[in-house]
Order: structure tokens, then C-alpha cells, then sequence
């Protein structure tokens, strides 16, 4: 849920100005987004299952799944599954590699039809938009008339994209964003939903706890020990309860299950704060060879932070992730004791956890992705403590500097580790672009 706090979705009410009476959010979500785009420019692709992916394997043999179609969706396909689960259930589907550019380039135009209708408009996601349209609504008057203003408003731009784009997209409307991207779920796909503050909470209490932006699956099963099955449920727990078991989120939980949220759409969303760096990669075949893994870990930790000096961050928390054969995958986390966007004290964690997870006796099948990633990051002009031994031998910066100067120069393929010139060069992959 964490995620969703940080990223500017649910906020106390009482936290900012934008909680005022009279708020209308709507929430644009696209329609099996990468999926449609690819149906859209390939006749071979319409009304079949496809499958889109996240892999390096030219005939998309291993990896993740970034978006299957609908049609793909009712053989149990859904983002995240690994590629080799999604062929076993659904082998007669087609498997696309994932085109980033060309879905960041339908994503602007979409941002920019939005734009048309409200500047209040905020990019939440590479297929999610809010748009304030309370400033447009203040000529109506309040009641069903403001409301019908909306639907017609959403209406038309979801005419307009059709119309331009060639895409479908589903429409949630609310007095708050919370309530507006609950309902663009309602009736999807190409739906167009309103939840008045009437409606509230009524309406949001037979779904299921889960359904709850902001709850995972880790959530759902601490709620669900609790006795909380729905979002009436948590509604009905008493928000000390909620508190004092899960601290501050407890009363976001309260709040959302109220229906209520306090924040506002921010304009320029793509522009908003980084909230981590990572990489993965997806091992043909997978291997138990733990040289060989930490090998590969060096290569990401060290394109992980050549992105993060290039951006200007400076990140504290490092998670190992890994997925041994097709099915199990699990995350490690560990904190340092500084901030930093130097390699070595990333890989140093990453390293460690990794051996510890060597030795735990859960890999009884051989490692097929390994990833690494740096959460609770800060702005690097915010300054970092410079430890005593920093002080006595800053021999790394100033060599990582110069690394740094030469890529930018020359191309991230100038100077390469040694180790990372065998079957694979990670610093030269497009993972440092």
C-alpha cells in the first residue's frame, strides 16, 4: 500500500486543500493497453489471444508477461506470470516483445487529448491519467446536473481516443481519485462509471477487501486474519484497531474503505519523483552456478547506479529478486547504513542476500530471473552523511566519476568490468539507456 501513499493516491482528507466539497476526478485507464496497441497496427493480432512480454529471448521463450490481451485473459493469462506459465495455459497465443517506445508515444497523445479537456491532468501510470474537472463543472449547478456534465465529458474522450487512437479505454468518475479508479474497474473494458458521494460507502462494501486500491496480497491476508473479508468490513473495524496494527496506513485503510481521500491531481505527473531503480534479467535455461549469479547481480547493481548518478538519486534500500524454475518468486530486502549511488555498497547487500538464499535450501530447481532494485531513494543535491572512512579514501567516487564521464562521452560500451566480458556484457546492454 505504500506505493500508492508515496506515488500521491490516498491521502488523509484533512492533509491538503484539495479534500474541499465540490471535487469531480475522473480516472482514464487503457484497455489492455500494450495489447490493444499491438491489435491495433497488426490485423494478424485482432480478436486472437496475444500476449505481450518482457524478455530478451528473440522467440519470447522466457520472462514476464507486461499485458495480455482479453482474449488472452479468459485462459487465466495476466500480467506478471511468467512466459512459460502463460504458453502452458494458453499455447495457442501470439507472443509479442514489448515495443516501450511506441506505447510511450501513444501514452503522450493520450495525455494530450486529456489535456484538451482539463489542465488539471496528472499521469499516474503509462495507461493511467486523473483529470480535475472540477474547475469545468463550477458553471453547473450542484446535484445530478454537475454530475450528468461529467459522464458527458467522459464520454467524449473516450469518443476522442477512439476516434484518433484507434483505442479503448475505461472511465471511472468520483469526488476523489481513490473513488474514481475504483470505479473505471466497474464495467471494464471500454466502460464509463460514476460513483456520486452519495453513493458512499454503500456501493464500495460488498467488494472484496483486495479490491481496495492499495491492497496486496500481503495485505489481504493480514486483514483477512482479522476477520476482514470486504471493504464493508474494514469499514466497520474501528479505525484504533486498524492503527495500532499497522500505524498510519491503518487510517488510509479506514479512510479508503470510506470512500475517502484528500488527494489532489497534480499536474505534470510525468515529471513527478522517482521512487526506485531496478533491473532484472530473465537467465535462458536457469542455473544454479552461484558465481555465475553474482556475476550477473555485479552487472545490474552496476547499471542500477549509473542510472541513479545519472538521474541525480541517492538510494538507501536494496531488494534482491528472484524466481527459481517458473513458479517460485520471492523478493529480499536490505537497508544500509548511508545513502549512496556508488556500486559496491549496492552490490555488497545485493551479494549478500543472495548467498543467503543460496543456503537456504529453497532452490530446488535452477534460478531463471534475478533482479535487483533501490527503493527509498532522495535527491542527491539533498546531500549524503560522509562516513569517516569516505573521508580517508574517496578513491571509488572519484573513479566511478570518471567511468561516469567516459560512458557519457563515448558510449556505455567504452569501458566494461572485467568480469562482465564472458557470455554477457550487462554494462553494455540497454540496461544503462
Amino acid at each position: 500500500m505504500t506505493q500508492y501513499v508515496t506515488h500521491g493516491l490516498l491521502r488523509a482528507a484533512d492533509q491538503v486543500r484539495a479534500a474541499e466539497e465540490g471535487r469531480c476526478v475522473l480516472h482514464l485507464d487503457m484497455d489492455a493497453y500494450f495489447a490493444s496497441v499491438e491489435q491495433r497496427d497488426v490485423p494478424l493480432y485482432r480478436g486472437r489471444p496475444l500476449v505481450v512480454c518482457h524478455t530478451s529471448s528473440d522467440f519470447c521463450t522466457h520472462g514476464v508477461v507486461a499485458t495480455a490481451s482479453y482474449e488472452a485473459r479468459r485462459w487465466g493469462v495476466k500480467a506478471g506470470m511468467s512466459v512459460w506459465e502463460a504458453r502452458s495455459r494458453c499455447p495457442h497465443a501470439c507472443f509479442v516483445h514489448a515495443d516501450i517506445p511506441k506505447y510511450l508515444d501513444n501514452a503522450r497523445r493520450i495525455r494530450r487529448l486529456c489535456e484538451r479537456l482539463s489542465h488539471r491532468v496528472e499521469v499516474f501510470s503509462i495507461d493511467e491519467v486523473f483529470v480535475d474537472l472540477t474547475p469545468l463543472l463550477r458553471p453547473c449547478l450542484p446535484g445530478e446536473g454537475r454530475w450528468r456534465e461529467a459522464l458527458r465529458l467522459g464520454r467524449e474522450l473516450k469518443g476522442e481516443i477512439r476516434r484518433r487512437l484507434g483505442l479503448t479505454a475505461s472511465v471511472g468518475i468520483g469526488p476523489n481519485k481513490l473513488v474514481a479508479k475504483m470505479a473505471s474497474e466497474f464495467q471494464k473494458p471500454d466502460g464509463l462509471t460514476l460513483i456520486t458521494p452519495e453513493q458512499l460507502p454503500d456501493i464500495l462494501a460488498p467488494l472484496p477487501v483486495d479490491r481496495l486500491v492499495g491492497v496486496g496480497e500481503r495485505m489481504r491476508r493480514h486483514l483477512r486474519a482479522m476477520g476482514v473479508e470486504t471493504v464493508g468490513d474494514l469499514a466497520r473495524t474501528p479505525v484504533e484497531l486498524l492503527e495500532w496494527k499497522f500505524g498510519v496506513m491503518g487510517r488510509l485503510l479506514w479512510e479508503a474503505a470510506h470512500g475517502r481521500d484528500g488527494s489532489p491531481v497534480r499536474e505534470g505527473g510525468e515529471e513527478q519523483e522517482i521512487k526506485s531503480f531496478g533491473h532484472s534479467l530473465s537467465l535462458r535455461g536457469g542455473t544454479r552456478d552461484l558465481g555465475y549469479l553474482e556475476n550477473t547481480l555485479l552487472g545490474l547493481c552496476d547499471a542500477v547506479t549509473r542510472r541513479m548518478r545519472r538521474e541525480g538519486y541517492l538510494g538507501r534500500t536494496v531488494s534482491l529478486r528472484l524466481r527459481v524454475g517458473y513458479a517460485l518468486g520471492y523478493a529480499r530486502t536490505r537497508s544500509l547504513a548511508e545513502y549512496t549511488d556508488l556500486t559496491s555498497p549496492v552490490y555488497a547487500a545485493a551479494r549478500d542476500l543472495l548467498r543467503r538464499e543460496a543456503g537456504s535450501g529453497l532452490w530446488t530447481e535452477p534460478v531463471t530471473t534475478v533482479g535487483v532494485s533501490v527503493t527509498q531513494l532522495r535527491r542527491r543535491e539533498e546531500g549524503r552523511q560522509i562516513t569517516i572512512w569516505e573521508c580517508l579514501d574517496s578513491r571509488e567516487e572519484r573513479l566511478t566519476a570518471a567511468l561516469d564521464a567516459l560512458r557519457d562521452r563515448y558510449g556505455e560500451d567504452v569501458v566494461t568490468r572485467a568480469s562482465l566480458l564472458g557470455d554477457f556484457a550487462l554494462s553494455g546492454m540497454n540496461l544503462a539507456r
